[in-house]
């Protein structure tokens, strides 16, 4: 025996050679085939035959006739197939195989092994032996493994009857995991991630090295790993379903040598959960100004949900406006580089001009990335939602404003899509407001001047009142219309503040004779509908001809207006 080798002796076991092999299993059944009962298997030895070769005619021999019937055995071998395992590398090991001689007279049998580096016979190579009948006798093998692999060999037991092969195995170090068969996640709340955690245990005498995989909605982590002879790492499976319904999968951990699946299961359920209310009404806001109503996201299960307001009915239409905003991205990135690419540049700035292409380039991607991880929230200009996202404990409520910020005197509505964990499909909330501009009214809306003489000048005061809650700008818009021109307001424009008046003077100077009725109107910012205020009355003449032949020489030696009729309206300018 090599110096520096220890010498082990090791108890006999018997393998099958379908125990050998590679399989794609059940944990248990893996575990069955690497560690069944040898106890049991040795006692079914018996009917284990090792290979025979031909059997000799006896009776064409000189020798005395055999009281074992032809076809049989002479020789009953021991284990009939011998199997080392458990062994180290470079460690010397040796395993007994018995030669029991069933005849009644003694039987020489030659004992021979082929030339190998790793088996030898403790005893002489091609040595006779005498086995005397009923008494075993032992033949010694000595196994010394390079390295912790598979080796096989064989024995060769030949009498003048029969040849028999004893088969000679050695197995090395298995990577055996310990994993359950089936893994049960039972109902899970559908768009929620469940976990279970496994503790898997090498119970082999080697670090193993493994790959985890399984399918969608099903997740492992870590997916690989290294656990040591003995030790015990942990490993999360996930299950993450976006519809409901009843899944299954398999988890596959494959060590390099064989792989085992652990059956998975798991139901993705609906839980108790929605809103108080589908539309939600905010009372008329006048513009710049802002309201609110609270609703709320009502919990009756026992698992604690996330919820996020989102702009899309579903995920697929997040994904095409995610897809049209990278469309728009990527023409622009192209376009731009050719424009930079057709400048030219001398051969001291070429590296300059590679360098913001690239920069360029990286803009785009950086900007595509960021379209891609956007969630997607619900955004508006008018109606706001806090918190746009959260969690709600078990048997609890979320409490969310909606606040309504117009911008102009219009009706609003608007969609928000409440996507919860727990819910298949996102909860539509409709939004609705009223925008009111500034409440502007005339203290009088018809004002009569009654009968008013030619080219005469009268003053009279009306007041903007501002009934609503915001300031109120206005601006007079001037009208040329029939008599307009005659009319005169001040101030032309201003600002009223709320429950405030703001007088105005009309001033009328009639040229014209005849009766009238204007509208004059009054814009005010933010509101839909002007303030109009209607004049009417009527314009006389002189008492007296010479009064008129003097107001219209007046008129000519001024140059303001001529002589003249008008069917309508008598003398005109």
């Amino acid at each position: 025996m090599a110096s520096g080798f220890r010498e082990k002796i090791l108890k006999p076991c018997l393998w099958s050679r379908e125990a050998l092999k590679s399989f794609s299993l059940l944990p248990s059944k893996s575990l069955w085939e690497k560690f069944f009962n040898t106890k049991k298997k040795a006692s079914t030895a018996e009917n284990i035959a090792p290979r025979t070769g031909p059997f000799l005619d006896m009776s064409k021999t000189g020798q005395k006739l055999s009281s074992v019937p032809p076809k049989q055995n002479l020789l009953q071998i021991s284990p009939p197939e011998v199997v080392f395992q458990g062994f180290v590398a470079h460690e010397v090991s040796e395993m007994v195989v018995s030669l029991v001689n069933k005849d009644k007279l003694p039987e020489v049998v030659r004992i021979s092994m082929e030339s190998s580096p790793y088996f030898q016979l403790v005893c002489s190579n091609n040595a006779y032996r005498v086995v005397t009948p009923g008494v075993p006798a032992p033949v010694r093998i000595r196994f010394t493994p390079g390295k912790g692999k598979d080796y096989s060999h064989k024995l060769i037991c030949t009498t003048a009857r029969e040849r028999i092969v004893v088969p000679i195995q050695a197995i090395g170090a298995r990577a055996i995991l310990e994993f359950p068969d089936q893994l049960d996640f039972s109902e899970c709340p559908v768009k929620q991630s469940s976990h279970k955690t496994l503790l898997v245990h090498n119970v082999s005498n080697r670090a193993v090295h493994y790959q985890l995989s399984t399918q969608s909605p099903f997740s492992v982590v870590p997916a690989t790993g290294t656990v040591g002879a003995g030790d015990t790492v942990q490993v999360t499976v996930g299950f993450h379903a976006l519809m409901t319904g009843d899944y299954s999968g398999s988890l596959c951990c494959n060590t390099g040598e064989e792989s085992t699946h652990t059956e998975l299961h798991a139901e993705a359920v609906e839980l108790n959960i929605g809103l108080s209310t589908n539309v939600v009404a905010v009372e008329t806001t006048f513009i710049t100004m802002s309201n609110h109503k609270t609703m709320f996201i009502e919990n009756r299960s026992n698992v604690t949900a996330h919820f996020q307001w989102k702009a899309f009915p579903t995920k697929e239409g997040e994904n095409r406006e995610k897809r049209r905003q990278c469309r728009f991205l990527r023409p622009w990135s192209e376009k731009s580089q050719e424009n930079l690419t057709e400048e030219e540049t001398s051969e001291s700035e070429m590296g300059s001009c590679e360098d913001h292409t690239a920069r360029l380039s990286n803009t785009v991607l950086a900007e595509i990335a960021k379209v891609q991880q956007d969630p997607m929230l619900f955004s508006d200009d008018i109606f706001f939602i806090e918190p746009v996202e959260g969690e709600i404990g078990p048997n609890s409520s979320a409490e969310i404003k909606v606040t309504f910020k117009p911008t102009e005197a219009l009706e609003y509505q608007s969609v928000a899509y409440c996507n919860i964990s727990g819910r298949e499909s996102r909860l539509p909330l409709r939004l609705r407001g009223h925008g009111k501009g500034p409440l502007v009214e005339l203290n009088c809306r018809i004002l009569n001047l009654g009968n008013v003489s030619v080219n005469t000048p009268h003053v009279r005061e009306v007041q903007l009142v501002n009934l609503g809650a915001i300031d109120a700008p206005f601006t007079y818009i001037s009208s040329n219309a029939n008599v307009g021109f005659c009319f005169k307001f001040a101030p032309k424009e201003g600002i009223i503040a709320p429950g405030g008046t703001q007088t105005i003077q009309v001033s009328f100077g009639a040229t014209v004779l005849g009766t009238f009725e204007e509208e004059f109107q009054f814009s005010v910012a933010g509101s839909p509908r002007p303030a109009i205020l209607t004049i009417k009355g009527s314009v006389t003449g002189p008492t007296s001809l010479s009064d008129t032949i003097k107001l219209n020489l007046e008129d000519i030696s001024s140059g303001e207006c001529s002589l003249g009729w008008d069917t309508a309206w008598g003398i005109c300018a």
